[in-house]
């Protein structure tokens, strides 16, 4: 079992660390060249609706790359006194938004489309598109709530100084001042990633969240469903690809229905999603942003999630 934990933690962090040391090294170097200077007019526009600082939304489309560096410079600001605790919140929550719609292009035409069709593909769709809206009017609504109107024509949030000397600059020195810069803070970062990590493997192989399994069974016979939809709903909770997968192979040998498939699958998502967010998605938040920021993002994203899918699974059992 520890054995198990420890290389499942080595290949998750393995994975997400090197982005995070590449995001905030590079990061530093981009803000002693004074990037920042030029990019932050871009957030304006946007910054507007939700009253957040212009940096924020320049997160926002660093996060259409990649959430783990989006996330990682708005610590920066934060860490830096450039925005407050609230602003770190929304902002992350934001930079989830265009996440949602990226992987229409990543995941769900190539991977779901080939396994489900096109219609329970549009069905995934759906769902991804309408958790962006969900998260992109919570932060509208939130900013707006929380935030002075006075905001919106306020430039009171300056990008970050340059932390370098001025006139030409020889790479060493760049290099040299952002691993000073930031190096403590993302030694710091890795701990936490992965003991918390750790952490969460040490409860999956010990069989601590098993009793998700024993939930299914009774679930999908009360409803009348075949009893083969339990395994493939069961796997998709830990893993969704394979889920999907084997619901697939239920698919093609006519063992279920469309309705009964993407049914089952909306309805284990309920139990995939905090799973999914507890095994990957949590460590990465707290790791980043902070425990309590941290917990505040994971808790508002992972519900609007879960709102979305509710609205979906609605209307496919009103509508189908």
């Amino acid at each position: 079992m520890l054995l198990a934990a420890v290389e499942q933690t080595a290949v998750l962090c393995g994975r997400v660390l090197p982005v995070m040391f590449i995001s905030l090294f590079g990061f530093e170097v981009l803000m002693q060249l004074g990037a920042a200077k030029k990019i932050e007019p871009l957030g304006k526009p946007l910054a507007k609706a939700a009253r957040l600082p212009p940096l924020t939304v320049v997160t926002f489309f660093a996060s259409i790359g990649s959430l783990i560096a989006a996330n990682t410079m708005l610590a920066q600001f934060h860490q830096d006194g450039l925005i407050k605790g609230r602003e770190l919140v929304l902002g992350a929550v934001f930079n989830t938004v265009p996440v949602h719609f990226k992987e229409t292009l990543t995941y769900q035409l190539p991977v779901i489309l080939p396994l489900l069709g096109m219609r329970l593909c549009l069905v995934y769709v759906a769902v991804f598109w309408l958790s962006g809206l969900l998260k992109l009017g919570y932060v509208i609504i939130a900013g707006r709530a929380a935030f002075d109107a006075k905001r919106e024509n306020s430039d009171a949030v300056k990008p970050p100084e340059d932390s370098a000397p001025k006139g030409r600059r020889k790479v060493g020195v760049l290099l040299k001042n952002a691993w000073d810069a930031r190096a403590k803070l993302f030694g710091k970062m890795a701990v936490i990633i992965i003991a918390v990590t750790f952490a969460v493997q040490i409860l999956m192989e010990s069989g601590a969240i098993e009793f998700l399994d024993r939930l299914i069974g009774p679930i999908v016979d009360s409803v009348g469903f075949p009893s083969a939809i339990v395994a493939p709903v069961s796997v998709y909770i830990f893993s969704p690809i394979v889920g999907v997968t084997s619901m697939s192979a239920l698919l093609n040998n006519a063992a279920v229905t469309e309705y009964q498939a993407i049914v089952a699958l909306l309805a284990g998502g309920f139990l995939m999603v905090p799973v999914t967010r507890l095994r990957g998605t949590m460590p990465r938040y707290v790791s980043i942003l902070g425990f309590k920021h941290g917990l505040q993002v994971l808790a508002i994203t992972t519900t609007l999630s879960l709102v979305s899918r509710a609205i979906v699974l609605a209307g496919i059992l009103l509508f189908w």
